[in-house]
């Protein structure tokens, strides 16, 4: 009796061992495979990654090849291509909630601004990552710290995010007003720092709410006075000329900005 109960003991620490072991064995791509879940429900739009290292004894991290594709209504095929992302993680907290990373650095990343009849790309991201991290429970619902349940009664996991610099980054314009032209200008530096510390951690959508909005706010912000002075020199080319022969180069100016102001949606 003792043997058997001693067998059956043993088969329960094997199946144990064996559960962590796939677990820790197959962390790189069970992150990769979360990261392509949470950022397309959050973005409305295809997420791909090409390979994630975690590497928890070090407490670093590494992404590659990240992409978020244009979501319905735009033609180009990528909105961004982030780059090399590398992480530093506390490793102290990751038995805990919230888990601490100490450090997140995008280098390279690229932009593609497009702008169609609905507006945006970028913009039509942002609006989409906010939409899901409301419906997902952000936005002040909930007490600070206060962690969501998942659906089997758990807590879900959070992270903080002490630092996160995005460098190095490029954008790459699209409009019909360009016939065919491409623009680019450099993404400014990026710095964020404290993310989800203020309510006790981030939940995976509030993180995609925060950092592919801003990289989104700003890239499109740069994309936006770019090509209004790209097409505002064109139009007063155009215009200057019209203006001069009919002596109206005031009213010309005007109808040059209503024109731009439409081209560009504002």
């Amino acid at each position: 009796m003792v043997k058997k109960v001693a067998l059956a003991l043993a088969v329960i620490v094997l199946i144990i061992a064996g559960g962590v072991y796939y677990l820790f064995s197959n962390l790189d791509s069970l992150v990769k495979v979360a990261i392509e879940t949470y950022g397309t429900e959050a973005t409305q739009a295809r997420v791909s990654v090409g390979k994630v290292t975690i590497g928890l004894r070090e407490g670093s991290g590494a992404i590659s090849d990240l992409k978020v594709a244009n979501p319905k209504g735009f033609n180009t095929p990528e909105a961004l291509s982030l780059g090399d992302i590398s992480l530093k993680l506390d490793t102290a907290t990751l038995q805990q909630n919230p888990i601490v990373i100490k450090e997140v650095i995008i280098t390279r990343p690229k932009v593609t601004y497009e702008y169609a009849s609905a507006g945006g790309n970028l913009e039509t991201i942002q609006k989409n990552t906010q939409a899901y991290a409301q419906k997902m429970g952000a936005g002040g619902s909930k007490p600070n710290g206060a962690a969501t349940p998942q659906k089997d009664g758990k807590a879900e996991t959070k992270v903080i995010i002490e630092r996160l610099v995005v460098s190095g980054g490029q954008i790459a314009m699209s409009h019909a007003a360009l016939q065919g032209r491409e623009l680019s200008a450099a993404l400014p530096t990026i710095t964020l720092t404290d993310i989800g510390k203020s309510q006790g951690g981030a939940s995976p959508a509030e993180v995609a709410e925060k950092v592919l909005g801003t990289i989104s706010q700003q890239a499109a912000r740069v994309a936006s006075g770019e090509l209004q002075k790209q097409l505002g020199d064109q139009l007063k080319g155009a215009i200057g000329g019209a203006a001069g022969a009919a002596g109206g180069a005031a009213g010309a100016a005007g109808g040059a900005a209503d024109k731009l102001k439409g081209l560009l949606g504002k």
